[in-house]
């Protein structure tokens, strides 16, 4: 249960001068303890049991790759911290991934640090937040996964095993499909594996085919 007497903050983004900036704001509009993290995820599940913040700010810009993962390592470390995520909206990250994670609220990473003070009073008071470019982006991404679902699953494949399939189906060998989606070639492999056992097939072309018989394919 959510305890309203935990009263920091976490910034954790990997480029310091946005941490620092978003930081120092925050002290000086909201005056609770704000603390920035390293940025080092395998630091983080430490940082968080040292400083056990009410709430986290996360950039989900790691390099020049685009992770959810500090948001999931928070989230498990600790489920009562409240999380704002700034997302790169260039990106591939979709908003619903995060919503999924019990998020309570999105903003672009190109959010003024105003807009991003803003988000985060908002949950402090117990809100949700979601600033109108995310929200055109859930929005379609909800429209985009309500047509699959009236179509038909073929064996249940979820959103991120569509979009390898979708990109397999284009003709795009393993690394190119890693970097569409900026995910790790080994991981664009696990997915096709689900994806062979979920259909029932045991080649790429097979999972093709099988899936645009069942037209899952196009709906993009």
């Amino acid at each position: 249960m959510f305890d309203p007497s935990r009263t920091g903050v976490l910034i954790v983004d990997h480029q310091p001068l946005l941490a620092r900036g978003v930081a120092s704001l925050l002290r000086d509009e909201i005056g609770i303890p704000v603390y920035q993290a390293s940025a080092r995820q395998e630091l983080l599940a430490a940082e968080m049991a040292d400083y056990q913040p009410r709430l986290a700010v996360v950039g989900t810009t790691v390099g020049n790759q685009f992770s959810v993962d500090p948001v999931k390592l928070i989230a498990q470390a600790d489920p009562d911290c409240r999380i704002v995520v700034l997302v790169d909206p260039h990106g591939s990250i979709e908003p619903y991934d995060l919503v999924r994670l019990n998020v309570s609220a999105l903003a672009s990473r190109f959010a003024t640090l105003e807009e991003v003070v803003l988000a985060v009073r908002q949950v402090l008071g117990g809100q949700q937040s979601l600033d109108a470019y995310m929200a055109t982006r859930l929005l379609k991404e909800l429209s985009v996964t309500a047509r699959r679902v009236d179509a038909g699953s073929a064996g249940g494949l979820t959103r991120r095993e569509m979009q390898v399939l979708e990109l397999v189906a284009d003709g795009l060998p393993n690394r190119e499909v890693a970097n569409q989606l900026h995910i790790s070639e080994n991981t664009v492999k696990n997915h096709m594996r689900s994806v062979h056992e979920k259909l029932g097939v045991k080649t790429r072309t097979e999972a093709v085919v099988k899936a645009a018989r069942e037209g899952l394919l196009g709906l993009r």
